[in-house]
Protein backbone atom coordinates (compact mmCIF):
# COMPACT_ATOMS: atom_id res chain seq x y z
CA UNK A 1 0.00 0.00 0.00
CA UNK A 2 2.86 2.23 1.19
CA UNK A 3 4.34 1.86 -2.66
CA UNK A 4 1.07 2.03 -4.40
CA UNK A 5 -0.19 5.44 -2.93
CA UNK A 6 3.78 6.73 -3.62
CA UNK A 7 3.11 5.70 -7.32
CA UNK A 8 -0.20 7.82 -6.75
CA UNK A 9 1.21 10.64 -5.64
CA UNK A 10 4.67 10.86 -7.61
CA UNK A 11 2.50 10.01 -10.81
CA UNK A 12 1.19 13.79 -10.46
CA UNK A 13 4.60 15.04 -11.37
CA UNK A 14 5.83 15.37 -14.97
CA UNK A 15 2.83 16.21 -16.26
CA UNK A 16 3.09 20.28 -15.43
CA UNK A 17 6.12 22.15 -15.50
CA UNK A 18 4.92 25.11 -13.00
CA UNK A 19 3.54 22.62 -10.50
CA UNK A 20 6.77 20.27 -10.76
CA UNK A 21 8.64 23.63 -10.00
CA UNK A 22 6.70 24.33 -7.32
CA UNK A 23 6.79 21.19 -5.51
CA UNK A 24 10.51 21.19 -6.21
CA UNK A 25 10.56 24.45 -4.27
CA UNK A 26 8.10 23.43 -1.47
CA UNK A 27 10.02 20.11 -0.92
CA UNK A 28 13.29 21.75 -0.61
CA UNK A 29 13.06 25.57 0.96
CA UNK A 30 10.19 24.95 3.13
CA UNK A 31 12.09 24.49 6.39
CA UNK A 32 13.89 28.09 5.77
CA UNK A 33 9.98 29.46 5.69
CA UNK A 34 9.84 28.05 9.23
CA UNK A 35 12.99 29.25 10.20
CA UNK A 36 12.29 32.57 8.62
CA UNK A 37 8.68 32.71 10.85
CA UNK A 38 10.45 31.84 14.28
CA UNK A 39 13.18 34.25 13.46
CA UNK A 40 9.98 37.01 13.34
CA UNK A 41 8.75 36.14 16.13
CA UNK A 42 12.27 35.96 17.97
CA UNK A 43 12.87 39.76 16.27
CA UNK A 44 9.56 41.55 16.96
CA UNK A 45 7.71 39.40 19.05
CA UNK A 46 6.81 40.03 22.38
CA UNK A 47 8.03 37.77 25.54
CA UNK A 48 5.64 34.96 24.41
CA UNK A 49 5.92 35.10 20.82
CA UNK A 50 9.98 34.79 21.76
CA UNK A 51 9.27 31.96 23.97
CA UNK A 52 7.30 29.95 22.08
CA UNK A 53 10.04 30.48 18.49
CA UNK A 54 12.31 29.04 21.05
CA UNK A 55 10.49 26.11 22.11
CA UNK A 56 9.45 25.68 18.15
CA UNK A 57 12.85 25.51 17.47
CA UNK A 58 14.10 23.34 20.26
CA UNK A 59 11.41 21.17 19.54
CA UNK A 60 12.19 21.61 15.46
CA UNK A 61 16.16 20.45 16.23
CA UNK A 62 14.95 17.53 18.84
CA UNK A 63 12.84 16.49 16.27
CA UNK A 64 15.93 16.02 13.74
CA UNK A 65 17.56 14.08 16.31
CA UNK A 66 15.01 11.57 17.12
CA UNK A 67 14.73 10.92 13.28
CA UNK A 68 18.37 9.92 13.52
CA UNK A 69 17.24 7.93 16.35
CA UNK A 70 14.36 6.32 14.44
CA UNK A 71 16.29 5.67 11.64
CA UNK A 72 18.90 3.38 13.40
CA UNK A 73 16.23 0.96 14.00
CA UNK A 74 14.30 0.78 10.39
CA UNK A 75 16.14 1.25 7.00
CA UNK A 76 14.15 2.25 4.11
CA UNK A 77 16.01 2.82 0.54
CA UNK A 78 14.69 5.86 -1.06
CA UNK A 79 12.34 5.11 -3.79
CA UNK A 80 13.93 5.78 -6.57
CA UNK A 81 17.17 3.42 -4.87
CA UNK A 82 14.46 0.59 -5.64
CA UNK A 83 13.82 1.95 -9.04
CA UNK A 84 10.73 3.22 -8.06
CA UNK A 85 8.73 6.43 -9.54
CA UNK A 86 10.20 9.24 -11.34
CA UNK A 87 12.22 11.76 -9.21
CA UNK A 88 12.20 15.11 -9.80
CA UNK A 89 15.66 16.10 -7.53
CA UNK A 90 18.50 14.01 -6.89
CA UNK A 91 18.83 12.40 -3.44
CA UNK A 92 21.72 11.08 -1.63
CA UNK A 93 21.26 7.36 -1.46
CA UNK A 94 20.47 6.98 2.50
CA UNK A 95 17.91 6.10 4.91
CA UNK A 96 14.62 7.74 4.05
CA UNK A 97 12.87 6.41 6.72
CA UNK A 98 11.94 8.53 8.19
CA UNK A 99 11.60 12.11 6.67
CA UNK A 100 14.08 14.50 8.22
CA UNK A 101 12.64 17.46 6.38
CA UNK A 102 8.71 16.40 7.71
CA UNK A 103 10.35 15.78 11.35
CA UNK A 104 11.59 19.26 11.60
CA UNK A 105 8.38 21.31 9.64
CA UNK A 106 6.06 19.11 11.90
CA UNK A 107 8.13 19.82 15.44
CA UNK A 108 8.01 23.57 14.35
CA UNK A 109 4.89 23.83 13.46
CA UNK A 110 2.84 21.27 16.31
CA UNK A 111 5.06 23.52 18.79
CA UNK A 112 3.42 26.56 17.38
CA UNK A 113 0.19 25.02 17.67
CA UNK A 114 0.75 23.92 21.31
CA UNK A 115 1.88 27.31 22.31
CA UNK A 116 -1.26 29.14 20.98
CA UNK A 117 0.40 32.62 21.78
CA UNK A 118 1.35 33.03 18.06
CA UNK A 119 -1.56 33.88 15.35
CA UNK A 120 1.35 31.78 12.49
CA UNK A 121 0.70 28.56 13.61
CA UNK A 122 -2.20 27.69 11.12
CA UNK A 123 0.45 28.82 8.34
CA UNK A 124 3.42 26.91 9.85
CA UNK A 125 1.33 23.34 9.94
CA UNK A 126 0.10 23.89 6.39
CA UNK A 127 3.92 24.08 5.39
CA UNK A 128 4.55 21.16 7.34
CA UNK A 129 2.03 19.46 5.50
CA UNK A 130 2.80 20.61 2.22
CA UNK A 131 6.62 19.66 2.57
CA UNK A 132 5.48 16.26 3.75
CA UNK A 133 3.38 15.90 0.46
CA UNK A 134 5.72 17.52 -1.79
CA UNK A 135 8.71 14.90 -0.58
CA UNK A 136 6.21 12.27 -1.99
CA UNK A 137 5.22 13.83 -5.22
CA UNK A 138 9.39 14.98 -6.00
CA UNK A 139 9.82 11.18 -5.25
CA UNK A 140 12.30 11.41 -2.18
CA UNK A 141 9.87 9.85 0.36
CA UNK A 142 7.35 7.13 0.41
CA UNK A 143 4.33 8.29 2.31
CA UNK A 144 5.02 6.02 5.27
CA UNK A 145 8.39 8.08 5.66
CA UNK A 146 6.70 11.46 6.05
CA UNK A 147 3.99 10.28 8.14
CA UNK A 148 6.60 8.76 10.84
CA UNK A 149 8.26 12.06 10.32
CA UNK A 150 4.80 13.92 10.78
CA UNK A 151 4.73 11.23 14.43
CA UNK A 152 8.57 12.20 15.29
CA UNK A 153 8.22 15.97 14.95
CA UNK A 154 4.88 15.95 16.88
CA UNK A 155 6.54 13.65 19.60
CA UNK A 156 9.20 15.97 19.84
CA UNK A 157 7.30 19.11 20.09
CA UNK A 158 5.37 17.69 22.68
CA UNK A 159 8.48 16.66 24.69
CA UNK A 160 9.66 20.38 25.08
CA UNK A 161 6.37 21.80 25.56
CA UNK A 162 6.59 19.33 29.12
CA UNK A 163 9.48 21.26 29.53
CA UNK A 164 8.04 24.10 29.00
CA UNK A 165 9.16 25.90 32.23
CA UNK A 166 12.51 25.12 31.46
CA UNK A 167 12.88 25.95 27.83
CA UNK A 168 10.90 29.23 28.67
CA UNK A 169 13.50 30.45 31.43
CA UNK A 170 16.57 29.77 28.95
CA UNK A 171 14.82 31.97 26.28
CA UNK A 172 14.70 34.57 28.63
CA UNK A 173 17.94 34.52 29.35
CA UNK A 174 19.25 34.06 26.12
CA UNK A 175 17.25 37.28 24.62
CA UNK A 176 18.73 38.77 28.05
CA UNK A 177 22.18 38.17 26.79
CA UNK A 178 21.10 39.29 23.11
CA UNK A 179 19.70 42.64 24.23
CA UNK A 180 23.15 43.17 26.90
CA UNK A 181 25.20 43.04 23.79
CA UNK A 182 23.23 44.75 21.43
CA UNK A 183 22.91 47.63 24.08
CA UNK A 184 26.66 47.59 24.46
CA UNK A 185 27.11 47.26 20.46
CA UNK A 186 25.29 50.67 20.40
CA UNK A 187 26.75 52.21 22.94
CA UNK A 188 30.34 51.64 20.95
CA UNK A 189 29.27 52.74 17.93
CA UNK A 190 28.69 56.21 19.40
Amino acid sequence: MNERLFLAINGLSHHSAFLDALMVFCAQYIPFILIAFLAYLWILGKSAGRRAAFRAGLSGGTALVLARIVGVFHYQALPSVLGLGRPLILHTSNNSFPSDHASFAFGIAMSLLFSGSTSIWPQAVLLAVLVSFARVFVGVHFPLDVLVGAVVGTSASLLIHLLRKLSDRIADRVHGVQERILSSMSRGSR
